[in-house]
């Protein structure tokens, strides 16, 4: 019997704070928080801010959604032990092409991700590990839990 994953969703405020995005995602993770992303390459603010933190997997040519023209996406994720860089995903999870936070270490199936196959989330779903993403425009959080 396969197992269903539940999914719970928590309505954001529009004005949410950093302060209390954070107790959010301190109430569902109590230790570690991977966060795993493709990030455009001309995001240069976020990468700066990022500095050695963020463990680059590979470099993508991909067009995302709502991008043109084509980009480099930089694959990798981040090991968000303070829970310093979880606001300023958030902020940009509507810009990002894929965006999943999670306890787990995921890390070893990134290298599996590529130009054909570009969607992260796949990871998380055919492996059954518990993860968050967003709704439309950041306005929630999808919580999977298996």
């Amino acid at each position: 019997m396969e197992s269903v994953p539940k999914v719970r969703e928590i309505l954001l405020d529009e004005e949410i704070d950093e302060q209390e995005f954070v107790g959010i995602i301190n109430s569902i993770y109590k230790q570690d928080c991977y966060i795993y992303a493709i990030i455009p390459e001309w995001d240069k603010e976020l990468f700066n801010e990022l500095s050695n933190d963020f463990i680059l997997i590979n470099k993508i040519p991909f067009p995302l959604k709502r991008i043109f023209p084509r980009t480099i996406g930089f694959l990798g994720f981040v090991k968000d032990r303070t829970k310093q860089y979880i606001y300023e995903f958030y902020l940009r999870s509507s810009t990002i092409g894929f965006l999943v936070f999670s306890e787990f270490d995921v890390s070893q199936h990134l290298n599996n991700i590529n130009k054909k196959n570009i969607d992260i989330y796949k990871i998380f779903e055919s492996n059954k590990i518990p993860h968050i993403t967003f709704g439309p425009d950041g306005q929630w959080l999808h919580i999977v839990e298996y």
